[in-house]
């Protein structure tokens, strides 16, 4: 035997050791996943409280909302991995404190009031009031998560696939789509 037929051998017996493993590996993906993505940070009632403001910063429109772009689980994972305790606990608060609004559950409200509550509490949270901060916080991590997805990128804004030139003053008219540059490949 040549070394040229005992490596063919050897990677025959390695393909054959290891296909139980490739197989079972694609059969688990084919499957269906019905569940529900679970958030890891908010409790279940904080996280539909997530959910219902963030769909009232960027509802469906011809484009996808927040909520259907998946946003708050996108701001689950940012606060659980990578905020302080401090600020997450500021955030709890903070949603607690939303629902439980002149003495009315947020999530009883009909989407009128809830649109105003939310109005109230952007207003206030941009005027220097530090006990609205965590409302700034989720503000920013909506905007971020929706505009960096794909919907976001390519339907909310004129994607530019590939970014060209820099262009300090791009001329701007009303009611077209800000403009996208990114090194995010989406086509």
């Amino acid at each position: 035997m040549n070394r040229r037929g005992l490596l063919k051998g050897m990677g025959v017996i390695a393909l054959y050791g290891s296909f139980p493993a490739i197989l079972g590996e694609f059969i688990s993906s084919c499957r269906t996943n019905d569940k529900r993505l679970r958030a890891g940070f908010f409790s279940e009632d904080e996280f539909h409280l997530l959910e219902q403001i963030t769909d009232v910063l960027l509802p469906a429109t011809a484009t996808l909302g927040a909520v259907e772009l998946q946003v708050p689980y996108f701001i689950d994972l940012v606060v659980k991995n990578s905020m302080g305790h401090d600020d997450q606990q500021m955030i709890k608060k903070g949603l607690q404190h939303a629902n439980e609004r002149g003495g009315e559950k947020f999530l009883s409200l009909p989407p009128e009031k809830r649109s105003a509550a939310i109005k109230e509490i952007d207003e206030a949270a941009f005027k220097d009031d530090t006990s609205k901060a965590w409302f700034r916080i989720i503000k920013k991590l909506t905007l971020i998560g929706y505009f960096t997805s794909q919907e976001g990128m390519t339907k909310a804004l004129n994607y530019v696939k590939v970014p060209g030139d820099y262009k300090a003053c791009i001329p701007y008219k009303k009611g077209e789509k800000g403009l996208a540059k990114t090194f995010l490949m989406y086509w």
